[in-house]
Parts: C-alpha cells; structure tokens; sequence
C-alpha cells in the first residue's frame, strides 16, 4: 500500500476518528480545494485496516463510501483507492464495475452512489463515509431520511459499542463530509456536537487548504457571486432563502432621507444584471431621455453613463444602499 500523506487538518479529523476515538460520528464543512476526497479515501482505508486486525468469523466486516452519483464513485473514488492509494494490489480482489474491494478476513469496501445507498438498508456497516451530502437529490428521500432510516442504523446497530466490544472492536463510525449549501439538514448535523458528544464537526476554509494559493482565489472572488464564494471558499452556511437580493439588510440599506426628490415625481430605478458588478442607480424621469442616450451611444457601465448617483454595487457588500420611496412618488423598475 502506498504511504498516505495529509496535511495538518486532515490529519486533524483522521487522528480523532482512528487514534483518539473522540468521536463516533465526524461532520466536516470544508471548502473546495480542501482535500475532500483524499480524506474520505483514507478514512475508508483505516476502517479496512482496523477490520482486518480482527478474526474471519467476525460478521459485518463492511466498509461503505457513498459520493452523490455512481460515476463520482468509479470515476473519482475507484482510482484514487485503487492505484494512487495502492489498494487494488493489496485487496484479494476488486471490480470497478461495481465498485467493490474485497480483502483478506472478509473485508468488503465498496463504493455506492447515494440512490443505490438505499439497498444498504438493513446491512451491518464498521464504518460509512457520505461525501458531499448536500449534492445528495432524488432517489424518493432527502438526506434526513436517508440518515436516519438507512445509514445510521447500519452503523448504530450491528456496530453497537455493545456489540463491537464482543469482538474486541471499536464501534461503528461516520465521517459526513460536504461544503455547505445554507441552512439544511447537513447544518443539522453539523451542530449536532452541541447536544451528543459522540458528534463532533470541524469547518475548513480555503486557507487551511496546502493546495490552494492566495492570489488565485482574490481572483475567483472577484467572478463569483458572494454568496456563492462564501459557500465555495469559506465553508460558510450562507442561505438566500427567497430575497432576490439576498443580502439585503433593512436596517443598513434602506434610506428614506430623499432631499432630492420632488414629491409627485416619478422615479426611475435601472438595474444592470451582469456577470461582473450590478449597478443599481437612481435618476430623475426629467433626466430619463438624456441618460439613455448616453447609456446606448457609449455604451458605458449604468454608473458612467447615468452620472447620477450609485446606490449599490450588488457584488460588493460594502457599497449597497437601497432606497425606499416614501409619499406619492412613483417607482419604475428597468432592468
């Protein structure tokens, strides 16, 4: 088997779960780049190790990893065990077919999509990793009941601390890996440490990750949008819900000093969707003409060409400001 390398916060995760054993269940909320899978690989591997340390009779000697769809489990996971990690020469046999190592001692590690997880139900499983379970859609249920009706039970009962210590086992354990994706059930599970001490959670930004440089992500933050990045790259729980700006705030962006608006006027509002800054301005009807004259004829960005004043930059956090008219005054929204 090749030598396994980690870098210090996977180390981290590794050493509770197979060293420590602080834990019984791992939830990491890691950005892109962090090293996701190599994590999730390795977790399964130790898992076999452990299995293969105890005698043949032992039953339920399984070791699951479940990525959102089967060809992110052959694709992705199949050659990563099996030749970077060197495992296909150590197993008795394997078949990427479908996804299955079998090793000495009746060890059995096998790759499963999310949809097909649900053939897990009533199995016996030492150890499941759930990669990116916020991409985990369809197969008639959500991740909850896929938890809590499937996976855990594999896990919580023919791997019992009860049963395991028969064999003179460690029990049965998790490790739920994804980036987040708002406040869904993976933020459930994440903040389940607060309440159960066999939880424990760990979040990784794109600055614990060895592989990613400092100036490249300044550039992606500047091409993807902030909720987007904040997901992606900072491993935060940003949710939109429904606002179409998400980031509104009515106590920091709503203005209702307008001095330079006459009452009864009509107020015009363009907005600019682009895949750079949105430009949100405000002008007067008397000002309308003129503006998109000069809107078309140099085609300048909304600010240059309305040369009014800029009430928000939609991409930069720091420049947003909204305005709410209040009496008689009219709103016409452009876009």
């Amino acid at each position: 088997m090749t030598e396994i390398s980690l870098h210090d916060k996977q180390s981290e995760v590794i050493r509770d779960l197979f060293v420590n054993h602080t834990c019984r269940y791992s939830v990491v909320n890691a950005s892109r780049g962090f090293g996701k899978s190599y994590l999730a690989a390795t977790a399964a591997i130790l898992a076999v190790q452990e299995l293969m340390n105890l005698p043949d009779d032992v039953p339920n000697k399984n070791v699951a990893l479940i990525a959102p769809t089967y060809s992110q489990a052959v694709d992705i996971y199949y050659p990563l065990i099996a030749w970077q990690l060197g495992m296909e020469d150590f197993a008795d046999k394997s078949s990427k077919a479908s996804g299955t190592f079998w090793f000495p001692g009746n060890v059995q590690l096998k790759l499963w999509s999310y949809e097909a997880s649900q053939r897990m139900r009533g199995t016996g499983q030492y150890f499941v990793v759930a990669d990116e379970v916020t991409s985990w859609k369809g197969a008639g249920m959500n991740l909850k009941e896929s938890w809590e009706s499937i996976i855990q039970p594999c896990v919580a009962t023919r791997w019992s601390p009860k049963n395991s210590k028969k064999f003179g086992a460690n029990p049965g354990r998790a490790l739920i890996i994804s980036t987040p994706s708002g406040y869904d059930y993976f933020y459930d599970m994440y903040n389940r440490q607060d309440s159960d001490d066999s939880w424990k959670s760990y979040t990784y930004t794109y600055k614990d990750s060895p592989f990613l440089d400092e100036e490249e992500i300044g550039r992606v933050k500047l091409t993807l949008d902030p909720l987007k990045f904040a997901r992606e790259y900072t491993a935060s729980f940003e949710d939109s819900g429904s606002n179409v700006f998400y980031t509104f705030n009515r106590q920091e962006h709503i203005s209702k000093d307008l001095p330079y608006f006459d009452v009864g006027e009509d107020v015009h509002v363009a907005i600019d969707f682009n895949v750079g800054d949105c430009k949100l301005a405000d002008f007067k009807s008397r000002e309308f003409r003129e503006t998109l004259s000069t809107l078309f004829k140099y085609k300048a960005t909304l600010s240059e060409a309305l040369n009014t004043t800029v009430l928000g930059t939609c991409n930069d956090y720091s420049a947003r400001k909204y305005t709410q008219v209040g009496g008689s005054a009219r709103i016409h929204l452009g876009v």
